[in-house]
């Protein structure tokens, strides 16, 4: 690879918390990144703008093995941020049988 050439890097999640901080720290850092939303429009309008980032809107658990691979085939790595939600709602039944 060219060292004066700009690394590729697919992230999934990003459109969670910690993916957007990945996506805007890599592209500060004059990457070219893919990023697989399953809600591009939760992704800041301000990096929407910027032609070094793609956005692939899917949700993982729908892509099969061969559409990532495709995705991460120009890539240099492969990030994942996906996550939960986290709640401090209590269930309903809060009991715990042993």
């Amino acid at each position: 690879m060219n060292t004066n050439e700009a690394i590729q890097v697919l992230v999934v999640g990003a459109s969670g918390a910690t993916g957007r901080l990945l996506v805007e720290e890599l592209l500060a850092r004059g990457c070219r990144v893919k990023a697989i939303v399953r809600s591009p429009e939760c992704f800041p309008e301000s990096m929407t703008g910027n032609e070094t980032l793609s956005l692939i809107h899917a949700s993982v658990l729908d892509l099969s093995d061969a559409d990532m691979a495709v995705h991460a085939s120009d890539c240099v790595a492969v990030v994942s941020c996906l996550g939960h939600t986290l709640s401090l709602r209590a269930s309903t039944d809060s009991r715990v049988d042993l």
